[in-house]
């Protein structure tokens, strides 16, 4: 249950679009929403997300974005992902997701940890 998010995530780092393309399909659900705190607006469905990641591969190439830590209950994930380039962390962000079926039915990102300030 717990793999998803990081079978997901891999993806982001992966240079073939048709290995992005079906680590993804692996572990998404139909109607998948996915909202990024540097994407202008929510992303709908499978093809867009696919898009999306396609280009901070191209902004990016070589950048892996990886699961550092990851909980869960009752169908509700919550991970830390790493972004990183040549080594070096670029960002660090938390993700919340939600399961039916086994399958990401929504992962909604946000920037950092909540640090209080």
């Amino acid at each position: 249950m717990t793999t998803c998010l990081h079978t997901l995530f891999s993806a982001w780092g992966d240079p073939s679009p048709e290995t992005r393309a079906a680590k993804t399909d692996a572990v998404i659900g139909h109607n998948f929403y996915y909202s990024d705190p540097n994407a202008p607006d929510p992303i709908q469905g499978r093809d867009a997300y696919l898009d999306y990641i396609a280009q901070f591969a191209a902004r990016m190439p070589g950048a892996t974005a990886e699961v550092v830590a990851l909980s869960s209950h009752h169908g509700h994930l919550r991970a830390t992902v790493d972004f990183s380039k040549d080594g070096q962390r670029m960002m660090r962000g938390q993700y919340f997701g939600d399961l039916a079926d086994g399958k990401l039915q929504r992962v909604i990102g946000f920037t950092g940890m909540g640090e209080p300030n």
